[in-house]
């Protein structure tokens, strides 16, 4: 069965692109580099993806060979006779030189895991290998900041994202934003801010809370709200030598209820991916959205209703000045040309 690599499917999201004019140009610049158009966030159902679907279907195979595959192996036996402890420079040198070579979309995913614990040079050397390998490169560097175990690694990975974000490095944020782990999606959420992708304001939206049920089998709580009264209940004669008395019994009533918690829901506030939607936000309008709070009712009708508006205004500037950039090069080409007869 065939199963597309990321390499593929990058190169198949970006097809000819027939004449077009001037208005359309945004829109299919955007469709050929595999980026979806911003669009207005529905009030139910999905939310709309920030890449082709096939680009992340490409990024998830590439992740899973590099588990599966047999890269994880020969990345650990070039540590096992490179990278150990008592091996030189030169030794260490050429096992880097080694990692160089291998541009596989399998190995460039397995680098990092594989690679994490290692020294300085290493790692380092892994980063620059991922930053010059292009599209895949760049997925595999997000994909270390998304989903790294390693806190140092996930901070490299980060530094060597180029901006503005790649359809690849968006399709792995919008994986890490569509999981189940609170970790994975304010790393996610992170990584949204540092690079200010604004594709992923809509997600950012979606997941700043959620609500988790508490799945025990057991009651959680017993919990008892009333008033105690005190009372003496009885009394217990006490007698010695020449002398007499009564201890008392002291009881207890109690008016009110008791309530048995068996099941409940745990509200999660995202702080990580709230703080990168409140400063991708307002870098990009100039205005202070932090007003907008954690309400998602909020935060959907600014972005529909104003910030919107601001992107599509934004596009066409940077559309006419790519035309006008276009014919400035067209005509120095032309006037430079002997050639081109004079008008």
């Amino acid at each position: 069965m065939f199963i597309p690599t990321l390499a593929v499917l990058l190169t198949l999201a970006h097809p000819s692109i027939p004449a077009i004019t001037v208005q359309d140009a945004g829109r299919v610049s955007a469709a050929a580099n595999g980026l979806r158009e911003p669009t207005r966030i529905p009030e139910t159902g999905r939310l709309p993806y920030m890449c082709d679907p096939a680009i992340c279907d490409g990024i998830l195979a590439g992740e899973r060979a590099s588990r599966l595959g047999p890269y994880r192996g020969i990345l650990q036996d070039i540590a096992r006779t490179n990278f150990g402890r008592q091996r030189s420079a030169e030794v260490r040198s050429k096992g880097i030189q080694r990692l160089q070579t291998l541009s596989d979309t399998g190995y460039l995913f397995a680098m990092p895991e594989v690679y994490r614990n290692e020294r300085d040079d290493v790692r380092r050397a892994v980063i620059d290998h991922l930053a010059d390998s292009g599209e895949v490169g760049q997925a595999a560097l997000a994909w270390t900041a998304v989903f790294s175990k390693s806190a140092d690694m996930r901070v490299e990975a980060t530094a060597a994202i180029r901006t503005p974000a790649s359809p690849a490095v968006l399709g792995v944020i919008q994986i890490g934003l569509r999981g189940s782990e609170h970790a994975t999606i304010d790393q996610a959420g992170r990584l949204s801010g540092v690079i200010d992708a604004w594709a992923a304001i809509p997600h950012l939206i979606a997941t700043q809370y959620a609500a988790d049920p508490v799945r025990e089998k057991r009651d959680l709580a017993w919990i008892a709200i009333g008033t105690q009264r005190s009372y003496v209940q009885n009394l217990i004669p006490v007698t010695g030598d020449g002398a007499g008395a009564f201890q008392p019994v002291i009881g207890q009533v109690t008016e009110g209820f008791v309530m048995r918690v068996t099941d409940a829901i745990a509200i999660i506030y995202r702080t990580e991916v709230h703080h990168a939607l409140v400063g991708i936000t307002s870098r990009a309008t100039g205005t202070d959205t932090s007003g907008n709070g954690w309400s998602f009712t909020a935060w959907r009708d600014w972005y529909n209703d104003d910030f919107l508006a601001i992107a599509r205004a934004r596009a066409n500037a940077l559309t006419d000045a790519d035309a006008a950039a276009g014919f400035a090069e067209a005509e120095r080409r032309r006037s430079a040309d002997p050639s081109t007869p004079a008008e």
